[in-house]
């Protein structure tokens, strides 16, 4: 069912993101998250190649200020 895998990356994409922006986390915490998002990317990927990620925004992880 890849249309749910793609959800559920796409929901811990988003919960991953808003982890690494509370200032509340420690380091440990913020390089774990860090890890997991990755990881989901990766799964993302092999879901549905590069080109897909390339083209959707909304997927690529955010660039540190």
């Amino acid at each position: 069912m890849m249309t749910l895998d793609v959800f559920i990356c796409q929901e811990n994409i988003s919960l991953y993101k808003k982890l690494l922006a509370d200032p509340k986390i420690s380091d440990s915490q913020r390089d774990l998250v860090a890890k997991m998002l990755a990881e989901e990317h990766d799964k993302l990927l092999n879901l549905f190649g590069p080109q897909a990620l390339a083209s959707d925004t909304s997927l690529q992880p955010e660039s540190p200020d």
